[in-house]
């Protein structure tokens, strides 16, 4: 959206042109010029053609968009895990899945958001972003012990990755 000055009909002698400003509203831009008129666009204005016949000028906007690029550290996906076009001000949601074995840590990155269960919304995204999402193993705690006379090395509580195996 935005608009274009003069906006009432103009009255030009055959032959001659006419300019037009264009303003994009907050978070928009000039898409581009159309109409019957013909003419150039050098920054905000729009000279025509010479004018020969009645045309018209049409000035087109478009709000602007950013995107949202999403990534994962450890092991699980983001769905959609492509960069995500949005238009200024909207949000943008992420669905975090982690693998076997595996949950999530956070997410992190620039554009800030809220998680709900397994899907991360952005917040309102006015800047190109990152969403990034923070998978880590699971781990247990095996705590040693001993019943009787006797010792185990080692004897404190070892963590140790889902699957994986501990010797003492």
């Amino acid at each position: 959206s935005g608009s274009i000055i003069p906006t009432n009909p103009q009255t030009v002698n055959s032959g001659s042109t006419t300019a037009f400003t264009l303003t994009p509203n907050a978070s928009n831009h000039i898409v581009n010029v159309t109409g019957t008129c013909g003419g150039t666009l050098v920054g905000n204005t729009f000279t025509t053609a010479a004018v020969t016949t009645n045309c018209t000028v049409i000035a087109n906007f478009a709000i602007d968009t950013h995107t949202v690029t999403p990534s994962v550290t450890g092991s699980g996906t983001i769905t959609p895990n492509t960069p995500q076009t949005v238009n200024h001000g909207s949000t943008t949601a992420f669905t975090l899945t982690p693998n076997a074995s595996n949950h999530l840590v956070n997410v992190t990155g620039t554009c800030g958001g809220t998680l709900v269960g397994s899907t991360f919304t952005t917040a309102a995204v006015t800047t190109n972003c990152t969403v990034i999402a923070n998978f880590a193993i699971d781990t247990f705690t095996v705590t040693p012990s001993v019943t009787g006379s006797g010792s185990i090395s080692p004897n404190t509580p070892q963590t140790v990755n889902s699957g994986a195996t501990t010797a003492f």
